[in-house]
C-alpha cells in the first residue's frame, strides 16, 4: 500500500481557497494510512477504501464512517483507561 506523505505546508497549499470541503479532504489524507484502514474495518468497508480521497465517499458512506468513528473512539477511551491508572469507567456504552 503506497501512499503520498502530506506535510502541513502541503496541506496549506492544497487549501488555498477558503473551501471547507477541500480542507476536510486535505486533513483526511493527513490521517496515517494504518488509522484510515482501521476506520474502514470498523465501518465494515473494504480496507482499500482507506486510500480513497474524501470526495469518493458518498454522503451515506461518510455518515456511516462517522458513526463507526464514534463507536471506535468510545472503545479506545475504555481501552486507554484499562491501560492507565485512571479509575475505570462507571458507565460504558458498547455497541
Amino acid at each position: 500500500m503506497k501512499t503520498a506523505v502530506h506535510t502541513p505546508a502541503a496541506v496549506a497549499a492544497m487549501v488555498a481557497a477558503d473551501d471547507r470541503e477541500n480542507e476536510r479532504a486535505a486533513f483526511w489524507m493527513l490521517v496515517p494510512p494504518p488509522a484510515r484502514v482501521v476506520v474502514m474495518m470498523v465501518a465494515r468497508m473494504p480496507r482499500e477504501r482507506a486510500n480513497d480521497p474524501l470526495w469518493k465517499f458518498s454522503d451515506e458512506e461518510r455518515r456511516y464512517i462517522n458513526g463507526a468513528l464514534t463507536v471506535l473512539s468510545s472503545h479506545l477511551d475504555i481501552a486507554a483507561r484499562c491501560m492507565s491508572d485512571a479509575p475505570p469507567a462507571t458507565k460504558a456504552a458498547l455497541h
